[in-house]
């Protein structure tokens, strides 16, 4: 069993949609190292990230996330102890993202990958806030 977080954050102006990309193909050899994996949407300068793993490899990385110089206003929102795995590999929703990119596949795989709130497991209140905070900021799942 695993913990899982979902925290927000407000991206800085180094973070650029092309600058996010870079950072999370480095973070994807890192989490993998560490047994983490999660989904990471972002709208404008709203980042929102939900993460799950073993509880130390968990805190460590999102210790490092909260002193990072390319978030600011890092902010938990949920967490989530003895969890199922829900994301397999990293996946990334982009609101516009693939418009302006015209790099759909990871969109569309987030997309497919995104649960309706019915759909989650009760007790994983971290992915169920992840779904809610992707309806409210208002992607759906035909974007």
């Amino acid at each position: 069993m695993l913990d899982a977080i979902v925290y927000t954050s407000r991206a800085t102006e180094a973070l650029t949609d092309t600058e996010l990309e870079l950072v999370l193909l480095r973070s994807r050899t890192l989490n993998a190292a560490r047994g983490l994996t999660g989904a990471l949407l972002k709208r404008g300068d709203t980042i929102v990230q939900y993460l799950e793993g073993e509880p130390e490899a968990l805190g460590r990385t999102f210790a490092r996330i909260a002193q990072s110089p390319l978030h600011q206003d890092v902010n938990t929102v949920a967490r989530a102890t003895g969890v199922d795995r829900h994301f397999t590999t990293w996946h990334m929703g982009f609101r516009d993202f693939q418009r302006h990119h015209l790099r759909d596949a990871s969109t569309t795989e987030w997309i497919a990958a995104v649960p309706a709130i019915e759909d989650v497991e009760p007790g994983n209140a971290a992915l169920v806030r992840l779904v809610e905070l992707w309806h409210e900021l208002g992607t759906s799942r035909s974007a």
